[in-house]
């Protein structure tokens, strides 16, 4: 079963071009799609993503608490912010809710696709995740 990338990215046009992108870079993985956090958990809970390039700013729930949802029911999906903020707080607020990387749209030319292939170098097959689905967004993990 081939790995999932998930793009977690709220403008369409920007997703899509995404996920055109990195099945070409990534021809052995799946590349699927989602507009807001939401969406992203949902999706997390049946595809089992073993990465996931996540937008800082979505409608609804931001992505910092859609990666730390994301990461309560699947802790060994990695995820990469992807966003226009540059800022050391967002950065801070991504790390401590368990983002594994953060790479800026202005520079993911440049740094996008190697640090995807680094962590997808020690993902665990897709078949092989653990999924919590004791666990629901808005609730306290137990």
């Amino acid at each position: 079963m081939p790995k999932t990338i998930l793009i977690v990215e709220d403008h369409d046009d920007v997703r899509r071009a995404l996920q055109d992108w990195l099945a070409v870079e990534f021809p052995r993985c799946r590349v699927i799609g989602a507009a807001c956090g939401e969406e992203a958990i949902a999706l997390s809970r049946i595809e089992s993503p073993c990465l996931v390039v996540m937008d800082v700013r979505l409608p609804g729930m931001t992505g910092i608490e859609t990666t730390r949802h994301i990461k309560t029911i699947l802790p060994s999906t990695q995820i990469v912010m992807l966003t226009i903020q540059t800022g050391d707080a967002y950065r801070a607020d991504a790390k401590a809710a368990g983002a594994s990387a953060y790479v800026t749209k202005q520079t993911m030319h440049a740094e996008l696709v190697p640090t995807l292939s680094a962590l997808l170098a020690n993902a665990a097959p897709d078949d092989q995740k653990e999924v919590r689905h004791d666990f629901h967004p808005g609730t306290i993990p137990s």
